[in-house]
């Protein structure tokens, strides 16, 4: 397999810079090693490399890219299981904000409040985030199976929920129509 080597430099000063920059590497799915920025060489990474490498320049910065064609076994297991990790702590995390909405989906039904905006703001927020997860999950780990049926009984739950509140919504206006009309 081949891999990307990216390293970077920029000024100290503003850090803001360095920031941006390990957050969009971040985003792209790189993994940091001792060396440098690693990713697998892919066309759609090679694209966001390229935007990288843009960006650090117009900030003053230099960049190197290397593609690697060699790791022993070892050491591409390693990196491998390394970049499983990342997307299985972050599977981790989605499947803890799903659970969360769950559970507000269910307090807000026991309560009989009907907060649709806010439950239906915490799902696309979520679908986001999944979204780009997956584009980060180079080797499809497990953990990106739950997040998708969890994702499914989130929306199921959901949509049973906005039934429920417009049903409720309906019935509240009949009921109201007809007390109106039966002062008249």
């Amino acid at each position: 397999m081949k891999w990307f080597l990216f390293t970077y430099s920029l000024p100290p000063e503003p850090s803001r810079k360095r920031v941006f920059v390990w957050r969009q590497l971040k985003k792209a799915g790189a993994l940091f090693t001792e060396g440098g920025w690693l990713l697998p060489k892919k066309a759609p990474l090679a694209a966001a490399i390229e935007a990288i490498t843009h960006t650090v320049e117009e900030m003053g910065g230099t960049t190197n890219l290397y593609v690697v064609t060699h790791f022993n076994e070892a050491q591409e297991q390693r990196t491998i299981a390394r970049f499983q990790q990342e997307r299985e702590r972050e599977y981790s995390e989605i499947i803890s904000e799903c659970r969360k909405t769950l559970r507000h989906i269910e307090r807000e039904h026991q309560a009989h409040r009907f907060n649709l905006e806010e439950l239906e703001g915490d799902l696309e927020k979520i679908k986001r985030w999944f979204s780009e997860a997956k584009k980060r999950d180079f080797w499809q780990v497990p953990a990106g199976k739950e997040v998708e049926e969890l994702m499914t009984e989130l929306e199921a739950r959901l949509a049973a929920f906005t039934q429920k509140t417009y049903d409720q919504a309906q019935s509240s206006q009949e009921k109201a129509v007809s007390d109106c009309h039966g002062q008249t």
